[in-house]
């Protein structure tokens, strides 16, 4: 059976969270907030073991799942900015319902390794493609601590080396740093 690469993956630091419906660019993408804790990615695989008459344990097991889930506890959250981010509006009671096949990106920065040169970098993350919630309306779970948490569900996560880039991750240093 191929190995799947599929792991879970769970960034602290995080300094920025930006949100953007599918096609606009990151200079357009809103600023959802401050996070008040750890940028969760969580991976879910799901196999189906074949049986064959001539034995009592299954002879192998097929992948026909990858799925990836993403959590982000916001510390602060104003609506205003995630229904920019969100590209929506509410209604006069305050109500926002997305539409059913609703996509979005999300890019969220923390610090990179130092490099051979001394320099700190930036390491940014890209979820080209995200279903949030996994349903028609936008929810927020709370916690003891009351923090929000934005949640979604990735889209494409790969298979046996395919759609390998359902998630980005890039490291920037500053160009002719003096050390």
């Amino acid at each position: 059976m191929a190995q799947n690469k599929c792991q879970d993956i769970v960034v602290s630091g995080v300094r920025k969270l930006l949100i953007a419906p599918l096609g606009t660019s990151k200079e357009n993408a809103t600023d959802v907030g401050f996070t008040n804790g750890n940028v969760t990615l969580t991976a879910a695989l799901e196999f189906l073991d074949v049986m064959v008459d001539q034995s009592l344990m299954p002879v192998r097991s097929v992948l026909t799942a990858a799925n990836y889930t993403f959590a982000a506890p916001l510390a602060s959250m104003a609506l205003e900015s995630l229904a920019i981010g969100l590209g929506l509006s509410f209604d006069e009671s305050g109500v926002a319902t997305l539409p059913t096949e609703r996509y979005y990106q999300v890019w969220f920065e923390t610090d990179a390794p130092v490099n051979d040169k001394g320099v700190k970098g930036v390491r940014e993350f890209y979820i080209p493609k995200m279903r949030l919630g996994g349903t028609s309306e936008l929810a927020f779970s709370r916690t003891d601590a009351q923090v929000n948490n934005l949640e979604g569900t990735l889209i494409n996560c790969p298979t046996d080396g395919e759609n390998t880039n359902f998630l980005t991750v890039t490291d920037t240093y500053a160009e002719d740093a003096n050390v």
